[in-house]
Order: structure tokens, then sequence, then C-alpha cells
């Protein structure tokens, strides 16, 4: 018979023998926790946005604009609706030379009418425009929005 070679010191490489005693080190399920709290946040934080994601029901792209003087530019927007139900609110803005905003504006999108609309809204500046941006809608109006206004009620 031959001898199987030299033994290996436990104390150096470890017990070959018990191989099911040996575990995840203490700095190995410190990772494996930091990473497991990461995913949970993770999870938690994407539900909480396609959530706010379902909250807006209109859309805003820009179609044109046309600057009325060196103080104000009228913007065409277009505006989509996923529930025509529901208030929601726009926003467009002015921009310079610089692409600096010089100008915004809020407008409201009272519920009812149609599910696409074409709008034109004014936008007063503090410098000369040379053109103009859609910013994004919201279904959260708020309270200074008067929904009421005849003067809403025309633009849309």
């Amino acid at each position: 018979m031959t001898s199987p070679g030299p033994l290996r010191p436990a104390s150096r490489y470890g017990s070959a023998q018990h191989p099911e005693k040996r575990g995840l080190g203490l700095g190995s399920k410190a990772i494996v926790l930091v990473f497991a709290a990461m995913f949970v946040v993770l999870v938690f934080y994407s539900v909480q946005y396609f959530q706010s994601r379902e909250k807006v029901n209109a859309s805003l792209s820009y179609v044109t604009h046309d600057i009325t003087s060196d103080s104000s530019i009228r913007v065409w927007v277009d505006v989509t609706r996923n529930h025509l139900d529901q208030d929601a609110y726009c926003i467009v803005q002015a921009f310079d030379y610089s692409k600096a905003e010089v100008g915004r504006r809020e407008f409201p999108v009272p519920a009812g009418g149609e599910e696409a609309m074409r709008v034109a809204v004014d936008i007063p500046t503090s410098a000369r425009a040379v053109a103009g941006g859609a910013y994004g809608c919201s279904g959260a109006v708020p309270a200074y929005l008067d929904m009421d206004n005849p003067q809403y009620a025309e633009s849309s």
C-alpha cells in the first residue's frame, strides 16, 4: 500500500475532514445583508416611481412658438390626456439665446373635452425670448389655478 502523502496542517489550510462545518464568515454575511437591503430599497422606490407616473393624467408636447413682443411669446402645445374626467395643469416655458428660462406659465386643463387638443399660451417674459418649450403636466392642480375662470375655458 502507498501512503496518501504528507498531511496538510489544518491550522494553515483548514480541515478537509468536515467541509459541512464551514460557513459564511462575518464579512460575507454583512455584504449579503447590505445587498439585500439595497434590493429592498430599490424595489420600494421603483414602486413609488411607477405609482407617481400613473397619477399624471396629461402629457404635453411642444408644437411651435411666435414672438409677440420683447416681453412676451406665444407657445402652442399639444395636450394629450389619459383621463378626461380629471382636471390637470401644464407648464410651458420661454427661453433666451443662452437657453436660460426667461418666462414660465402654468395653465389648467379642465376635465371634459377631447383627449387631444392644441393650446396657445401667452407667456410674459423678463427678457426677449427666442424659443418656447413644454415642461410637463400634473394631475395635482394647485389651488391658485381657478378651474372655473372663463379665461381658461376659452384656451382649452
